[in-house]
């Protein structure tokens, strides 16, 4: 699973945070959301789908 953010939509509502704080951060030079690692445990990975959901600008896109 590769998890990638519009940096363009991101408005760092922080709600990926909320959802998934195993696999998101936020990046201290922009202001906007980062993934922390590049493949998702399987143990994050509804965590990762409710992200998903919660972002309102849809900035965050998944390939599985």
């Amino acid at each position: 699973m590769k998890i990638t953010i519009d940096l363009m939509a991101c408005k760092a509502y922080a709600n990926c945070l909320v959802e998934a704080p195993d696999v998101f951060d936020f990046s201290e030079e922009t202001g906007k959301a980062i993934v922390l690692e590049d493949g998702v445990p399987n143990a994050s990975i509804e965590d990762v789908r409710r992200a998903i959901d919660a972002c309102p600008t849809h900035a965050i896109s998944v390939v599985e």
